[in-house]
């Protein structure tokens, strides 16, 4: 589903609960769906889950641009997602992974964080908080030791750099001649709204975080996904943003604090569809003015 489409969704669970109907039923209708996978409670299951681990080396190798011997190749997740557990709120990233290269060489930190709105760049605020605290948790109170290198990855829906042509930042402590002061501590920027909404500018480019990206979209717009499953893990991926592998108590707490925005900006792409249709718009312009999908489109008629 898309985030509006998932909003739409919980919007109707959390309905059905409170007229004291059976949520399992309802989430069994939606079984063969997928889930938003950037949504906070939908990404941690999924990729801060022991068994998925392929998963997230992937896309932290990916997003790093890690190859090689660089790669990182022995993960522990510090905070895995426990079956079962209720959804719950933290300033702190969603996923949280150490990495150990051998007795001579420093243990890798990474995070992985997801932002979906800018609120007047305090994400800004809460990247440089987020960096401040996963370094003062690298060592006990009171003493200073080498530290480990620390890799904060952040998918945002909004531009950092709007100017730049790039959607893969790298942001490190720099002096005025572009030195880099410390290298064990860097910010990877994945603006992921300029990739979608610039695909034709990309289209050349087959990174793996590339490949990533397109995967993750045409599994949230429940698109034609042929291109992709013969590789094992986005294979992997597919099967586990079904929504059937989500049980109706989880998604019952699952985040969506901006639900009334996200389906209020799906209210007004199906009343622009209507007006559209009526005036017997051609189905590929709704969808690209809109973002809906075919399906939806044709529900309307």
């Amino acid at each position: 589903m898309t985030r509006e489409e998932f909003a739409e969704f919980l919007g109707k669970l959390k309905e059905t609960k409170e007229k004291g109907n059976d949520i399992d039923a309802f989430v069994k209708e939606y079984e063969h769906r997928n889930v938003y996978f950037y949504n906070d409670g939908c990404i941690k299951k999924i990729l801060a889950n022991e068994k998925n681990l392929i998963l997230t080396t992937d896309l932290v190798n990916a997003a790093l641009g890690l190859i090689g011997s660089d790669r990182i190749a022995n993960p522990k997740l510090v905070n895995p997602f426990i079956p079962g557990e209720l959804g719950y709120r933290s300033v702190e990233p969603d996923i949280v992974l150490t990495n150990d290269r051998g007795k001579k060489i420093l243990r890798d930190r990474i995070s992985v964080e997801v932002q979906h709105e800018d609120n007047y760049s305090l994400f800004k605020d809460r990247l440089v908080l987020y960096v401040a605290r996963l370094t003062s948790n690298m060592v006990k109170q009171g003493e200073i030791s080498q530290l480990e290198n620390l890799h904060v990855v952040s998918f945002q829906f909004f531009d950092a750099f709007a100017k730049s042509p790039n959607y893969r930042h790298t942001v490190q402590l720099m002096n005025q001649e572009q030195e880099v002061y410390f290298d064990r501590q860097t910010v990877t920027l994945v603006e992921v709204a300029k990739f979608l909404k610039n695909a034709k500018d990309y289209v050349g480019d087959n990174s793996r975080l590339a490949q990533w990206l397109r995967a993750i979209d045409a599994l949230n717009c429940e698109t034609d996904f042929s291109e992709f499953s013969n590789d094992p893990v986005f294979k992997l991926l597919q099967n586990e943003v079904k929504l059937c592998n989500f049980s109706s108590r989880y998604l019952m707490y699952v985040d969506m604090s901006d639900f009334d925005r996200a389906a209020a900006r799906y209210g007004e792409k199906i009343d622009i569809a209507k007006k559209m249709l009526a005036k017997n718009k051609p189905l590929e312009e709704i969808m690209e003015f809109t973002g809906l999908s075919e399906d939806k489109i044709r529900e309307l008629k």
